[in-house]
């Protein structure tokens, strides 16, 4: 879609392209997830609020932080008795390997690993194995054009105020999106 193609879209259509990408996003992260494990996961990003596209890594000419955005949403566990063996890096790899995906597995010091893969939609994951055990995975998409300040607010102040406490979650578990006919509570401070 255009610039100006996106920019004619009501923003209630904005609005459910956006949690069309965040629904799809939260699928491919929970398999993901499930491929290490099915503990709790601490969350590092939600993944609901666009972030805006000025000089991200897949912008377009034009993007501004005010017209483009992209989604990010992460998760962390530290697996009893992990070390950050390879091994725990090639799983990552294999799966996603498995799904088609150009896939990249380096060593980024001596004692830690990232994989990347670039799935057939233009999501972009990131799985880093650690040597304390610590291991995070993190999906982004690629830049959209959209009116990123309208389309936080109307998807913020949508989703009520309870669900943002969450800390840690099964995989699969996340904040659903809300529904343009949700209704509107702007939130206070």
């Amino acid at each position: 879609m255009t610039r100006e193609e996106a920019e004619r879209l009501p923003l209630e259509r904005q609005f459910d392209l956006l949690g069309g990408r965040y629904v799809r996003m939260q699928g491919l992260l929970t398999d993901a997830q499930r491929v290490v494990s099915a503990d709790e996961w601490i969350w590092v990003s939600e993944g609901f609020s666009p972030i805006d596209g000025d000089g991200q890594r897949w912008s377009m000419r034009g993007a501004t932080s005010k017209n483009s955005y992209y989604l990010n949403m992460s998760r962390t566990i530290k697996l009893p008795g992990a070390s950050g063996a390879v091994e725990d890096a090639e799983l990552m790899a294999e799966y996603f390997e498995a799904q088609g995906w150009s896939t990249t597995l380096r060593q980024v010091d001596a004692r830690r690993y990232r994989v990347e893969a670039m799935t057939d939609e233009g999501f972009w994951f990131e799985y880093q194995v650690r040597p304390h055990g610590q291991y995070s995975l993190g999906l982004y998409s690629k830049v959209f054009w959209g009116d990123t300040y309208a389309l936080t607010f109307a998807i913020v102040d949508r989703i009520p105020e309870e669900r943002f406490g969450i800390e840690e979650s099964l995989p699969g578990e996340y904040i659903p999106f809300p529904k343009w006919s949700d209704p509107v509570v702007p939130k206070v401070g």
